[in-house]
């Protein structure tokens, strides 16, 4: 019995001090030289992928004009997940999300993505397998009054300046806004003290309510990462995910 009773708090402690570990957002993705690959070997524990849904297929993309035949969500990225469950790659060490940022017509979207994860619980379902990528939705999402009718293979980014009712917060991975809408600081010196306030304020109220907290839009520099970082923010935004993990586990030393 307190064998058990130790085993489980040692858990419990393990778990903590994993999520208290700054995450790596790898953002638009698929933009990088290789798409997923730069951001798994760097151990990011967000992707995100732009999506668009054209006829009935899931598109990858950051606008509409920027589309290519090939790019579609399934084979960047679902399939990819599917290889590295197949191949035994992912475990309780490696785990990551799949953001997926709605760019237009959110019901679609959502009706298709529901598909293709269901044809794949032990890759997208955590209620199943505790290692496995979890899905959440960006961008253009459904009434956040109906997150919590969603299975729970699909998740959902939070913004600040919701006020979630209790079942609809248990379907937010984390709290995200622009960091433009609190400072309009380059990156490079101090961030001014009156936009550290601001900053710190969403945090804790995030924190408050269980969620870490992503700034996006916010500079994409070492200063910035150890910046937010001193705030008590849990994600770095960045398309520097090589530069961001060798930052991060400097921090280790």
């Amino acid at each position: 019995m307190y064998l058990k009773l130790f085993f489980i708090t040692v858990c419990v402690l393990v778990d903590s001090i994993c999520q208290a570990q700054p995450i790596i957002h790898s953002h638009n993705d698929y933009t990088h030289a290789l798409p997923l690959w730069d951001a798994y070997n760097n151990k990011a524990g967000v992707i995100e992928a732009d999506v668009y849904c054209i006829g009935n297929t899931l598109m990858v993309a950051h606008t509409k004009e920027e589309i290519q035949p090939d790019n579609t969500l399934d084979k960047m990225y679902i399939q990819t997940v599917i290889r590295l469950f197949n191949s035994n790659q992912i475990d309780s060490t490696h785990r990551f999300y799949l953001m997926i940022d709605i760019k237009e017509n959110a019901a679609k979207v959502l009706d298709i993505l529901a598909g293709l994860l269901q044809q794949h619980p032990y890759a997208f379902n955590r209620e199943l397998n505790p290692n496995a990528v979890q899905v959440f939705i960006s961008g253009e999402r459904p009434p956040d009054t109906s997150f919590h009718r969603y299975l729970s293979y699909i998740m959902f980014d939070g913004l600040p300046t919701k006020k979630y009712a209790p079942e609809d917060l248990d379907k937010i991975v984390m709290i995200s806004d622009n960091f433009r809408n609190y400072s309009k600081w380059n990156g490079a010196g101090v961030l001014p003290v009156e936009d550290s306030l601001a900053i710190s304020v969403i945090i804790k109220e995030a924190h408050a309510a269980g969620k870490p907290v992503r700034l996006w839009g916010a500079p994409d520099t070492e200063v910035c990462w150890s910046t937010l970082l001193h705030l008590s923010a849990d994600v770095i935004n960045t398309d520097k995910v090589k530069e961001c993990r060798v930052f991060l586990n400097s921090l280790k030393r």
